[in-house]
């Protein structure tokens, strides 16, 4: 995506997954990226990390935030401060615990300066138990 210059930064990333991490090397992991939660039954809570990725120059404000199929917000995270450079970007690897009411498809929003700048849908769906015998 290519940077606005009227802002001078843009979210680059914004990644689902189990797990996300900087190592002491300052190389990024990113473990066990997902679209789909399955669940027994509701309402079910669920933990993992995004993966944010900001570029560009200039002193931003960030946020992110997961809404419901209905655009209610189910959990905000405070705004983070990024001072990024041309040569160096901005990565925040944010943990969620969420608990999930019903199946539905719901959005993580990713926000830049109170705009919102990337959206990755998540689907959570009713899984049903296995049954015995069936292939």
């Amino acid at each position: 995506m290519p940077v606005d210059r009227k802002r001078d930064a843009a979210i680059t990333a914004l990644i689902v997954a189990q797990d996300a991490f900087e190592d002491k090397r300052g190389r990024s992991h990113i473990i066990g990226v997902f679209d789909t939660i399955g669940a027994r039954g509701f309402p079910v809570n669920v933990s993992f990390m995004i993966y944010c990725r900001i570029q560009g120059e200039g002193t931003h404000t960030a946020y992110m935030k997961i809404v419901d199929s209905f655009d209610e917000t189910v959990v905000e995270t405070e705004p983070v401060v990024c001072d990024i450079t041309s040569t160096k970007g901005h990565q925040w690897f944010a943990g969620f615990g969420v608990t999930f009411k019903s199946p539905q498809l719901y959005k993580v929003r990713a926000y830049l300066d109170g705009v919102l700048e990337q959206e990755v849908p998540v689907m959570v769906r009713e899984d049903k138990p296995a049954t015995p015998g069936a292939e």
